[in-house]
């Protein structure tokens, strides 16, 4: 056996100390990350008088060292950040800061909140667009927070070199910027505006910060496993004000739905409100959030596994009558039984919907169904809601919302591959689905698949932009 083989409990160890401290889910990154940041931590100690070390006596040692875990965390954090980046999320700021001022008559000041601030690009490019766009300093709050000292380190140094800016016109760094000889030194206009400080979102001290009109989290949540995801989100939700709007990276934004947040529909900006189903229009109920379902997920309990993927346009979705039942939190868990309806492979090629289906109900009436089956979920009903989604497909012509909604169900029992399925089914009828584009590519992401995932987000930004025209 090879030294890395004996050394695998150990990995493993260092990979749940991580998720622990950070949320870091070790598969986001990759176990072989996780092993190489150790390795070079542990070749560290060793080095500064301690020869003859093991990879065990390091982990007995940063059992007992604070500091050594930060060195730790220090190497697996790799930054990557730039100015402006994804930068619709910075016009529709400058948009959503002015109309916030011009509704509580510049009485309070913005606050704004840059989480993981990373090297500082993020925050510091929120006050260049608040500044450029007309708002005086004393009018803004910008606080940025990481948990890296030595990317919070960077940022208050705030001299940046050229893989900082990217692109080909670079117009702010000649407004906001002065050349030196190890790079561009940032205006102290615009450095005065940010307050860094450090900040592990797994151990938010939300109590302390009051509420902000706007927050960026972007780019992090990708790397944790539902309960960090949840963890966060619900920091991330304490600080937010009322009508405040949450922005994140372009991969999450299926995840942010998931959890109950409404987009706040502006193209590329990849920016959410807390859901109002309530304010719902009928035409897009798909969009009110699925809070109880994805609690569900986040406990990793027994919840209803859905049918066999079935071909729409032959058999209806079954759900199989329950044999047991436990109480759970409100839910009514249900155990399949072995068989199911019949249904045709994946593989198959599924016919087009027709175009007129007698067996259809009038609009109006399929939008009820769905919203029937929508709210069970919400109430933790989803052995209900999947119940009146079959029964809805058993007798009428495929429906784009009702696949959805099976998707994110599925997405709440942890079945990542059924939820893809229904994901593309609803894709089929309707390839302009925004919702289904999202969590398809949240799931593409959280497997690896970065270029698929870029390239529905791109899809979800031209259905987005379509809806707006």
């Amino acid at each position: 056996m090879n030294a890395q083989h004996d050394n695998a409990p150990l990995y493993r160890r260092f990979a749940e100390l991580l998720h622990r401290t950070i949320g870091l889910d070790a598969a986001s990154l990759g176990h072989s990350a996780i092993e190489r940041a150790v390795d070079q931590r542990a070749a560290a100690w060793c080095a500064d008088g301690h020869a003859e070390a093991t990879l065990a006596d390091y982990w007995e040692a940063a059992q007992c060292s604070p500091s050594m875990v930060q060195a730790l965390i220090e190497t697996v954090v790799v930054p990557e950040t730039w100015f402006y980046r994804d930068a619709d999320a910075f016009k529709a700021l400058a948009r959503l800061a002015h109309e916030r001022l011009a509704e509580r008559g510049n009485a309070l000041p913005l606050r704004v909140l840059s989480l993981p601030c990373s090297t500082g690009e993020e925050p510091y490019t929120i006050a260049m667009t608040l500044l450029d766009s007309g708002i005086d300093a004393a009018q803004l709050r910008i606080d940025a927070m990481d948990i890296s000292d030595r990317s919070l380190a960077v940022a208050q140094r705030a001299v940046y070199g050229r893989n900082s800016f990217r692109g080909n016109a670079f117009p702010f760094r000649d407004a906001h910027f002065t050349r030196t000889e190890d790079g561009w030194r940032l205006a102290p206009r615009v450095v005065d505006a940010v307050r860094f400080s450090r900040a592990n979102l797994m151990q938010f001290d939300a109590s302390s910060l009051g509420v902000y009109d706007f927050v960026f989290c972007r780019n992090v949540l990708i790397y944790f496993d539902r309960d960090a995801q949840q963890k966060a989100l619900q920091a991330l939700n304490s600080v937010l004000a009322e009508n405040g709007t949450l922005f994140v990276g372009p991969a999450e934004t299926g995840l942010l739905m998931r959890y109950g947040m409404q987009s706040a529909k502006i193209p590329l900006a990849f920016a959410f409100h807390r859901g109002a189903p309530e304010e719902a229009q009928l035409n897009s109920w798909h969009t009110a959030p699925l809070a109880t379902a994805a609690a569900l997920a986040m406990t990793r309990s027994q919840v209803p596994a859905l049918a066999p993927p079935l071909v729409f346009s032959a058999q209806p979705f079954a759900w199989p009558d329950p044999v047991a039942r436990t109480p759970f939190k409100g839910v009514t868990p249900f155990t399949p039984r072995d068989s199911v309806a019949p249904y045709m492979r994946e593989t198959s090629t599924p016919a087009p919907p027709p175009a007129h289906n007698p067996l259809s109900p009038p609009a109006s009436a399929a939008r009820d169904t769905l919203k029937a089956a929508h709210a069970l979920a919400d109430a933790g009903r989803l052995a209900e809601a999947a119940t009146a989604i079959n029964a809805h497909l058993e007798h009428h012509a495929p429906h784009a919302d009702a696949f959805y909604l099976l998707g994110v169900l599925a997405d709440a029992n942890g079945d990542a591959n059924l939820a893809r399925s229904q994901y593309r089914k609803a894709l089929y009828l309707d390839p302009q689905h925004a919702e289904a584009l999202a969590h398809l590519a949240t799931l593409l992401e959280l497997e690896g698949d970065r270029d698929g995932a870029r390239l529905l987000m791109q899809r979800v930004s031209r259905a987005q932009g379509a809806q707006r025209g």
